[in-house]
């Protein structure tokens, strides 16, 4: 059957040469999907500054959710003091380093109270004397830090800063600076740091800049010579009581150092699943329409072989041996350009910040196995459907229904094709108003394959009522538009697997604009509609120190100052039967006067009552995890801190402002650095203050701050929208690999379609149609397609954007950009037009008669 299956392929080129095509390009998706999901898994950043240690012990950054992902923690989890005693005591365990982290800014002492700041590539890092024995670092000139106001740089910062020892530098926590002397520079291990400066001070001077001197960034262990790190790390684990330490070794390290890298790797993993999943559904759905024209196209010469005595199972076995030397040679060599796509991906996210610079993806052969399998599998489950109906029908029907196409579509066809677009609309529309939330958002978005898929099955007849409305004007063309019109009705199963990817590259392409610009619009009118305050004071270095609010409310004419401090938390619910923990942003606010600095359009509750244990959130947090006024949330914090919150309050502008709000103190508690990320400010007239008396006091009080910056309400709410361009970018470079591949796809499909009718062309030459009347005809036929194609793929579009509408801003209408619309759309035909035309001129340049013969 091999021998049989390898001399059609050689002999049909064209059509195989499509789905070896489409093979290739899907085989390569869903390798970039697992290389970036096994990265997740297994990638990291060798450590730097605790590269000498043979242990570091800190604290678990993920929420163990059974039967799910674990969550990453935003904020590091530290470890409190007495766990060093602890691990003090372990055998194997030559000495402890207790490690107090801080993040700084420094600035020159040019003379001035503000100070110039000095442009870092990296974070700077300030920790005790004692933590310079994990690196190791190794003084390279003067001595160590000798009393609380000295400090010792590593040589690079030292250089970028160009200091010297003996020189005074300005280093701040926040908004609070503090001059220091340099007392020496050490060399870092390695040649330098890559990913951050570092600045020591005394342990004592270290604990206490720290903003908890009784809990630790992480604890250091140096082993006696010829202890086993794993071996010593498990003893660690075993002794540590009271608390969830995680001890690590090797590269692993590198997670406890640098949180980025972690909290990356958990993206990854739920990036490529989500992504994944709906990139394998699209794949087999574009293969399985390029298969079925493929197998229409060659329906006489089927037939043939039905009539010569060929069984079902031989027509089956002679299609699936066809597909699968097909399909494997595509998907063999589609894995390797997925390693290069997943590699473009890598660097798109880095590009918006999603990842770091230098995160590196793991290159591990399973992705590939795993793609070279699913898309064999899937093209062969798709070689079988196609080849069904012609294998099962009888050798003389066969026969008949390869000269004319069947003219009406099976009635299971057809209650098929109903019940997905049914469910389609039901998931798109009736899900999110029965049950609001980001399961109501995320099933809108799927709701698009139901919809493309209903639409495909019954596409013959969508090409024909299409055909219908457009025949008066077809036929102003006599000749050539009768000719179009004829085909078009008669050939509605052939034409419609061209709509079909057009009509999804489409629709693709719409509904996430729309569901982008949504998002992005709704969240820029909360913003800028939400701060009613007169100016927003923010900075430039690590954050607000928190008593510069006392500073703000004495500046004279100043009537409310309300700290705005940042996020991100983890909100546990039950979600179909199964304990969910999703990462929700989160603010933390003092109720006081609010409503004179920030409106938060508060549904339900009030914000006054936001104190102590309580929370009050955004209707889509509340209807994602079915909380209500009253009711207990079960959150944790950022740094792993778990409570149960009583809901005080519903508001309506999540978007803009974050989806959670707490108590400030509650939330500045559990952050790294316990600072604010912005105050509030309102006049006592409501006004800025009489004779700008608030505008000239904060501008002296930034001109002694370091880093402090006001702003207008205006400026603020543009800043804040990086977040949420951030997370829009994510998503279309992500759905960009999907409608790239749906394109070629398109492009695959009419070529093959058009290609596939050089013999039709022949006939039509050979009875006394010009070329110019054939080209005219398949002109005429390209609108039928793309107007089909528009129509469904617009049509299919529009439920899963409302829907998302509905979950993001309980609103039913979405916001459409006309011109981004209208754009696609015309891109959308170019790409159908020129994919049809000029294949038509190229079959066209040979002698009729060769046509003819040459495809029999």
């Amino acid at each position: 059957m091999f021998d049989i299956a390898w001399s059609t392929i050689k002999n049909r080129k064209g059509g195989f040469v499509a789905a070896f095509i489409a093979v290739i390009c899907g085989s390569a998706v869903i390798t970039a999907c697992g290389v970036l999901f096994v990265s997740g898994l297994l990638s990291g950043v060798a450590p730097e500054r605790y590269a000498g240690a043979t242990v570091m012990v800190g604290g678990r950054q993920t929420k163990d959710v059974k039967e799910n992902f674990d969550p990453y923690y935003a904020e590091r989890v530290t470890v409190p003091a007495s766990v060093a005693e602890q691990i003090s005591r372990v055998d194997g365990v030559e000495k402890v380093v207790r490690d107090h982290s801080v993040e700084m800014t420094l600035q020159k002492d040019d003379g001035s109270a503000r100070g110039e700041p000095v442009p870092l590539e990296h974070p700077l890092y300030g920790h005790g004397w004692s933590s310079a024995a994990l690196g190791p670092f190794e003084l390279a000139e003067g001595a160590e830090p000798g009393g609380a106001w000295e400090t010792v740089l590593d040589a690079g910062l030292a250089r970028a800063a160009g200091v010297e020892v003996g020189d005074t530098v300005r280093l701040s926590v926040g908004t609070t600076p503090q001059d220091y002397k340099v007392a020496g520079l050490v060399d870092a291990p390695g040649g330098g740091l890559d990913r951050q400066s570092a600045a020591f001070f005394t342990d004592a001077r270290a604990a206490g800049l720290s903003q908890r001197p009784d809990r630790l960034t992480a604890i250091g262990v140096l082993g006696e010579d010829g202890t086993d790190a794993g071996e010593l790390a498990g003893r660690i684990e075993a002794a540590v009581t009271g608390t969830d330490v995680v001890a690590y070794t090797g590269d692993a390290i590198g997670d406890l150092e640098f949180l980025d890298v972690g909290q990356s790797r958990g993206f990854l993993v739920m990036l490529s699943a989500s992504f994944g999943g709906t990139a394998l559904g699209v794949v087999v759905f574009v293969v399985s329409s390029t298969l079925g024209l493929a197998i229409h196209q060659r329906r006489r010469e089927l037939a043939m072989l039905r009539a010569v005595a060929a069984t079902p199972r031989q027509v089956h076995k002679l299609i699936g041996s066809e597909v699968l030397l097909v399909a494997g040679a595509g998907a063999v060599l589609g894995a390797a350009p997925g390693f290069l796509v997943a590699g473009l991906l890598r660097d798109a996210f880095a590009d918006v910040g999603v990842l770091p610079a230098d995160f590196e993806l793991s290159f591990n052969p399973l992705p590939a196995v795993a793609a070279v399998l699913l898309s064999v599998l899937g093209a062969l489950l798709a070689g079988f459907i196609a080849a069904r109906r012609i294998a099962r029908i009888k050798p003389v029907e066969a026969l008949s229904e390869s000269q004319v196409e069947k003219g009406e579509l099976g009635r299971t066809r057809k209650a098929v094709a109903l019940a997905l677009l049914g469910l389609g609309l039901v998931t798109s529309i009736v899900l999110p108003l029965l049950i609001p939330g980001q399961l109501a958002i995320a099933g809108a978005g799927g709701s698009l394959l139901l919809l493309m898929v209903g639409s495909a099955l019954i596409s013959p007849v969508l090409v024909q009522t299409t055909t219908r409305l457009l025949t008066p004007l077809l036929m102003r063309s006599r000749v050539s538009g009768y000719l179009a019109a004829a085909n078009s009705t008669a050939n509605a199963r052939r034409l419609s697997s061209a709509v079909v990817p057009l009509a999804l590259g489409t629709a693709m392409a719409l509904m996430q604009l729309s569901m982008l610009n949504t998002v992005e619009v709704t969240a820029k009118e909360q913003a800028a509609t939400g701060v009613v305050s007169d100016y927003v004071v923010t900075s430039g270095t690590t954050g607000l120190s928190t008593d510069l609010a006392q500073k703000v409310r004495a500046v004279d004419g100043v009537g409310t100052v309300t700290p705005v401090a940042r996020s991100q938390v983890l909100i546990t619910y039950v979600e179909i039967d199964k304990p969910v923990s999703n990462p929700f942003s989160a603010q933390g606010l003092e109720p006081r006067d609010l409503d004179r600095t920030l409106d938060l359009d508060v549904r339900e509750g009030s914000m006054d009552e936001l104190r102590g244990d309580t929370v009050a959130l955004s209707r889509i947090a509340a209807d994602t995890a079915r909380l209500d006024v009253g009711d207990t949330a079960d959150v944790d914090l950022g740094d792993g801190t778990h409570k149960e919150l009583k809901v005080v309050a519903l508001y309506g502008k999540g978007l803009g402002f974050g989806d959670v709000t707490l108590p400030h103190g509650m939330l500045t508690e559990h952050t790294a650095n316990q600072q604010d990320t912005a105050l509030l400010v309102t006049g006592e007239d409501g006004g800025g203050g009489a004779g700008g008396k608030v505008e000239s006091g904060l501008a002296d009080l930034a001109d002694g701050t370091p880093g402090l910056v006001v702003q207008s309400p205006e400026e603020f709410g543009a800043v804040e929208q990086g977040e949420f361009t951030q997370q829009s970018s994510t998503s279309l470079i992500a759905n960009a690999l999907l409608i790239l591949y749906v394109l070629i796809a398109v492009v695959n499909t009419l070529v093959m379609a058009t290609t596939g009718r050089s013999r039709e062309f022949g006939m039509l030459r050979l009875i006394g149609t010009s070329k110019q009347q054939t080209r005219r005809m398949m002109f005429l036929e390209s609108w039928v397609v793309i107007l089909t194609a528009v129509v469904v793929g617009i049509a299919i579009a529009i439920p899963p954007a409302v829907g998302a509408a509905l979950g993001t801003t309980g609103q039913p209408i979405p916001y459409v950009e006309p011109l981004a619309w209208g754009g696609i759309v015309v891109f959308v035909a170019l790409l159908g037009w020129l994919s049809i035309s000029l294949p038509t001129r190229s079959a066209l340049r040979g002698r009729p008669i060769d046509a003819v013969y040459a495809t029999e």
